[in-house]
């Protein structure tokens, strides 16, 4: 085989890509020989330093994480024995000496990630979200937040990189951890040259990344070496000072909120670290639950599942849908889905004010034509308020709030109804107790 140039690995014009790789420990117990390190992973670095394979581990407590380099054909980077760097086996080449092997399999996916998006999008807005990105995910609300759990993982990156909203994605795989925020677009996940990452707000922890003992330790000084150091240096990564101050400038941390972040970022990759994370910044904690797998989306007050439908129904079933914000908008959306009456009895004003004004118009005048329009607009959106209080009172007995009277259910009484009963109508209308 001919030799390969040895390039920047971290360039995007780099001949190189990196492939990811996963092996999921069959067991917790370490080896019985007391090395600290267990067999599955001492025997993948065997046949990784038989292969001579420029590669990085990072060993988790349910997995282990590898990164290779493959070229166009993909085939695997691979130190020659003078040092310079050649294209080798491929990677199913590869996992299936790993198998034969180790019988452990290696998979190009991590099976035990879980990943969750968090989005400044309101509840009466995922309908609309769902329709215009053509994906389905179940998501909850939490003060003009929304936690976001989809359907398919090519639903996730989808949305992640199309969304015009501030995003906040989370991953969790129990050892590994990441925080991104994702503005206006911006994708810090299309982001491989190392100085440009610094620019991305995304803060990480994890286990500590290693190379692999593909390349000898004696050649230092070659492409090889070179090579292997880039790449555990791409993998380790960590979180830049700039990275910190990025998020602190995004969410406006005050200086000692800042240092607390920068305490949870210089600190251990635990259970609770994106919980704290989270609540320093204002957002949900529950997403930081559900992506630790200590809770379920489905369990949780509120939840509900979005499917994509046309953007006029994704837009009617919004407005049916209560907010969860604290904005002047959001209290008056959230009392008329509370309270949908109110929309009648103003359907009604309005109705009387349109009939009122079209009779003064049709006396004739200089002001006839203006009391014409007024009119016409009033009655217009009296119909429409008429036609939303039928919707939300459709979404709120399909939901199961609300169920008809027995006096609903019998229909109405021939004849006039007695004054009791009148009285008793009109404060169920307003929402009184019956008297």
């Amino acid at each position: 085989m001919t030799p390969l140039p040895a390039d920047d690995i971290a360039s995007p014009t780099s001949a190189w890509d990196l492939v990811p790789a996963t092996v999921l420990c069959a067991t917790e117990a370490t080896a019985s020989d007391g090395s600290g390190l267990r067999p599955t992973c001492e025997g993948m670095r065997k046949i990784i330093a038989h292969h001579r394979l420029i590669s990085a581990y990072a060993e988790g407590p349910r997995a282990t994480q590898l990164m290779f380099l493959a070229d166009a054909e993909g085939r695997l980077a691979q130190a020659g024995e003078d040092g310079s760097v050649r294209p080798g086996c491929t990677l199913d080449e590869f996992s299936a000496t790993l198998t034969r092997m180790t019988g452990q399999q290696l998979q190009p996916e991590h099976p035990g990630l879980r990943r969750v998006l968090l989005v400044r999008l309101d509840a009466p807005e995922l309908p609309v979200l769902a329709a215009l990105s053509g994906t389905g995910f179940t998501a909850v609300s939490r003060h003009g937040w929304s936690v976001v759990v989809f359907d398919a993982e090519v639903d996730f990156w989808a949305v992640r990189t199309g969304l015009a909203e501030t995003a906040v994605a989370l991953s969790s795989d129990g050892a590994t951890r990441s925080v991104e925020v994702l503005l206006a677009g911006e994708d810090p996940a299309a982001v491989t040259d190392l100085e440009a990452a610094d620019a991305v707000c995304a803060l990480e922890w994890g286990p500590e990344w290693l190379p692999a003992g593909g390349v000898a330790v004696e050649a230092e000084q070659t492409p090889a070496a070179r090579f292997e150091r880039d790449l555990v240096r791409l993998c380790s990564g960590g979180t830049s000072e700039l990275q910190i101050e990025s998020v602190a400038s995004v969410f406006d941390l005050d200086p000692a909120e800042t240092n607390r972040l920068r305490n949870y970022v210089r600190g251990g990759s635990t259970d609770l670290v994106l919980e704290s994370v989270l609540q320093l910044l204002g957002l949900p904690v529950l997403a930081a639950k559900v992506v630790e797998g200590r809770r379920e989306l489905a369990g949780a007050e509120g939840v509900e599942h979005y499917e994509p439908t046309g953007v006029a129904s994704a837009l009617l079933r919004g407005m049916t849908i209560e907010p969860t914000g604290d904005g002047l908008l959001a209290r008056y959306q959230r009392a008329l889905v509370r309270r949908p009456e109110l929309l009648l009895a103003l359907a009604g004003t309005e109705t009387a004010l349109g009939v009122g004004l079209a009779g003064a118009a049709r006396r004739g005048g200089s002001g006839a034509r203006v009391l014409g329009t007024l009119s016409a607009a009033l009655l217009a959106d009296a119909a429409a308020e008429s036609a939303y209080y039928a919707a939300l009172r459709g979404a709120r007995r399909r939901r199961g709030e609300e169920r008809p009277t027995a006096e609903e259910a019998a229909g109405p009484v021939p004849g006039p109804a007695p004054a009791a009963g009148s009285r008793s109508r009109l404060r169920r209308f307003f929402g009184l107790p019956r008297g």
